[in-house]
């Protein structure tokens, strides 16, 4: 996945006013890995690609204000996917 795809997807998300700000990582979560998440209980996210497992705490996310951190958890969260 690239940088780029991830800024845009912020950017939507950070823009959508129908989003709540504490749900907003976990809506970026979604628009990043819908098609590779394999369970999401209690805001932890697993994602699987082939042999890839990628987890995900949203619950000790960084606040979503902080996107260049938040943008390079995601690329490293998704590398590889």
């Amino acid at each position: 996945m690239f940088i780029k795809a991830i800024k845009r997807a912020y950017d939507r998300v950070n823009l959508d006013s129908t989003i709540a700000e504490e749900e907003k990582i976990d809506a970026l979560l979604m628009k990043l890995g819908a098609e590779y998440l394999v369970s999401k209980e209690d805001r932890v996210y697993i994602f699987k690609k082939g042999e890839l497992e990628a987890k995900f705490d949203a619950k000790h996310a960084r606040d979503y204000s902080f996107k260049e951190y938040v943008c390079k958890d995601m690329n490293k969260l998704f590398h590889g996917f």
